[in-house]
């Protein structure tokens, strides 16, 4: 949960009701940001009464229509700082976006620069690390630990089970 949008100007001009209907969209889209449009179940979801248009305009371009969904471009940027990545969850994210035709409107929104995958020859952004565990044993982890998060890999890291090696 990100308290801060509590701080944020735009939030803060909200109504109590947009307030909730942004919460509920962010709570109902999927890990690309992408929510089935359903005016009716938002206003029942939300206790309010919105037309469609009044969303999209409040939203201010938060709210994009694709197809048969309501598209939170803000939401992938928040979520993942780039989609220039191998890892399951961003390849994952690249197929929703492919799937509803969102590939040019993220672009156009962040940059090519945003969805351009890394030659995996290049380690520049890779780092090993070693870490011990609590019986004193090191072991060495490899790979982008600013975009996953250093403190919370270092703690799952420790508590997974040491490779057999066969020695």
């Amino acid at each position: 949960i990100y308290t801060e949008k509590w701080n944020d100007d735009w939030f803060f001009s909200l109504s109590n009701d947009y307030k909730a209907i942004w919460q509920w969209l962010l709570d109902n889209c999927n890990h690309a940001g992408i929510c089935k449009r359903n005016i009716r179940l938002l206003n029942f979801m939300c206790n309010t009464n919105i037309t469609e248009d009044e969303l999209i305009k409040v939203m201010e371009n938060r709210v994009l229509i694709a197809q048969n969904n309501w598209f939170i471009p803000k939401f992938l940027k928040f979520q993942y700082c780039s989609l220039n990545s191998e890892r399951k969850v961003i390849i994952s994210v690249k197929k929703e976006l492919e799937k509803h035709n969102l590939i040019d409107t993220v672009k156009k929104l962040f940059g090519n620069h945003y969805l351009m995958i890394k030659d995996k020859r290049k380690d520049k952004d890779k780092e090993i690390i070693k870490l011990k565990n609590e019986k004193n044993e090191t072991r060495k982890f490899s790979g982008n630990f600013k975009a996953q998060g250093e403190e919370l890999f270092a703690q799952r890291a420790n508590r997974w089970p040491k490779p057999n090696t066969g020695k």
